[in-house]
């Protein structure tokens, strides 16, 4: 397969917009915790920057903490997905409570060129 084929093939595969979006991400995984920078949020995951030379077996569920304001945070459980050549990681959402889950909308939604777009992505997740 052609570069060109797989670089059509991911943006088939992505069908929610991803907004960049700068933050602190706590994650943790049986008994470490450790912070990542968050890169960009959408309705299926996150991409962060984890720290250099972090040992965690990347096939178990993390939890994650998303603090967006005083009373706003996103709490979820998520996997780590994929990795980049640049070392960050592909985080897929597993569980988010539903005030998380509003957080999240309202994020995006604040942050997406076309709002429209957003409810596209919600009805897409039927």
């Amino acid at each position: 397969m052609s570069s060109t084929q797989a670089g059509e093939t991911d943006r088939e595969r992505r069908t929610y917009s991803r907004i960049p979006f700068l933050a602190e991400v706590l994650m943790q995984s049986g008994n470490q915790e450790w912070s990542c920078n968050l890169l960009d949020i959408s309705l299926k995951g996150m991409l962060v920057e984890p720290p250099e030379n972090i040992d965690i077996d990347t096939a178990k569920p993390c939890a994650v903490a998303l603090f967006l304001g005083e009373d706003a945070a996103i709490h979820a459980r998520v996997n780590i997905t994929h990795t980049t050549a640049e070392g960050y990681w592909g985080l897929t959402w597993q569980h988010i409570d539903i005030n998380g889950l509003k957080h999240l909308r309202r994020l995006l939604e604040l942050n997406m060129p076309e709002p429209a777009l957003l409810h596209r992505e919600l009805a897409d997740l039927g």
